[in-house]
């Protein structure tokens, strides 16, 4: 996807007072640093009384505590001559009607559906209807508010590393869901400016590590004892390194079984996408593919269970593995990482690149592969 740039149109006053707007049709801004941090004002949609206003609150910063200044200039002042900010549904309205315009995918729109909504409950109340919240709430504070509230309570550190990624993650999503900005040209969108502007949590890498041995062999065995769709579903997970959406959608004419390993080509169709839009393929064991496909219906899909996106099975997949002792965030995600673990172990990391269909090595390496040192844990992917 290419990346814009805003063109913002400035204007400064006879006392060198400098504004700026978004967009054509869109109210004017005035923004300041206070006590060291960045702070907005919106002016309205006529120029000359934006310049006036902002000569005005620049003056008052000058001799007045800033959270005074904020009550004489608040943005309900100017709620007549400018733009009203969006809802929460409004939002969402706006990219579901440009959906197809804009290439975003049903997982994409649903992912920043479930971050702003979380985000935005998170500070409200959680069981707060959030479709009518004004999106002109989010400020500096509001973001604060968030963060504290997620990690209140918490006391383990490694507990309060994980909760930090998440919140890097939500905001992160957050932000991508506004970067399309001409989307969004009959509202005011000042409140971006603040999530463009919300800091990370930083010093939070972490590498991937294995589980303990028991664990992995447990994982085995649950697949070998598996009938059905489910036992389908750990194996190209456990022995192809497979997605779960990949999953879902794979197919018989994606196998190719005249080489040494199968080969899974994990391509396009009208139903399904790869992350990214990046098609690709992953090599595995030939007697595994043959126990997948003999258990194929008729139709070509390999999974039978189509309803409802195939959640109950996913959703008793997880259940199941959780049962045998998996208490990582993603447990049939980390049967995909002890793939990556094997490959990069037996082959090499650009290998296991590949299989992954990762497109930089160091994520493979990061947070999808371990060495496997011992070889009875090696030889559980030879069937």
């Amino acid at each position: 996807m290419k990346s814009h740039t805003t063109r913002y149109t400035f204007a400064t006053s006879s006392r060198k007072t400098k504004i700026y707007k978004r967009s054509e049709k869109g109210g004017w801004t005035f923004k300041t640093v206070v006590e060291k941090k960045v702070r907005y004002f919106p002016l309205g949609l006529d120029r000359d009384e934006a310049l006036k206003m902002a000569d005005t609150i620049r003056g008052h910063l000058m001799l007045y505590p800033f959270d005074e200044v904020l009550q004489m200039f608040n943005k309900k002042a100017f709620a007549k001559i400018k733009p009203p900010a969006p809802t929460f549904g409004q939002c969402l309205a706006i990219l579901k009607k440009h959906q197809l315009a804009t290439g975003l995918r049903d997982s994409s729109l649903k992912g920043y559906k479930d971050s702003l909504g979380g985000f935005i409950r998170k500070v409200v109340g959680k069981k707060k209807p959030v479709d009518d919240f004004d999106m002109s709430q989010i400020c500096d504070d509001f973001i604060l508010k968030y963060k504290h509230v997620c990690l209140d309570g918490i006391t383990d550190e490694s507990k309060i590393a994980s909760r930090k990624r998440t919140i890097n993650s939500r905001i992160r999503q957050i932000k991508a869901m506004f970067s399309r900005e001409k989307l969004f040209k009959e509202y005011d969108m000042t409140f971006v400016d603040d999530l463009r502007d919300a800091e990370f949590f930083t010093g939070l890498k972490t590498n991937y590590k294995l589980p303990s041995e028991d664990l992995i062999k447990s994982t085995f065995e649950l697949w070998e004892d598996s009938t059905g769709d489910l036992r389908t579903l750990l194996g190209l997970a456990l022995h192809f390194g497979m997605r779960r959406n990949e999953i879902f959608h794979a197919r018989k004419p994606w196998f190719q079984m005249d080489g040494e390993k199968a080969r899974i080509n994990i391509t396009s169709d009208l139903s399904f996408r790869p992350k990214g839009g990046h098609e690709g393929f992953t090599l595995g064991n030939k007697t595994v593919a043959a126990d997948i496909l003999n258990k194929a219906s008729d139709d070509g899909y390999l999974i039978e269970e189509r309803a409802d996106s195939g959640r109950p099975l996913f959703d008793d997949a997880l259940d199941k593995l959780r049962a045998i002792g998996w208490d990582r965030a993603s447990p049939l995600h980390e049967l995909r990482k002890l793939f990556g673990s094997y490959i990069a172990s037996t082959e090499s990391i650009y290998i296991a690149q590949k299989f992954l269909r990762h497109a930089d090595a160091s994520t493979t390496n990061d947070s999808y592969s371990d060495a496997i040192i011992e070889g009875d844990i090696k030889n559980l992917w030879v069937a």
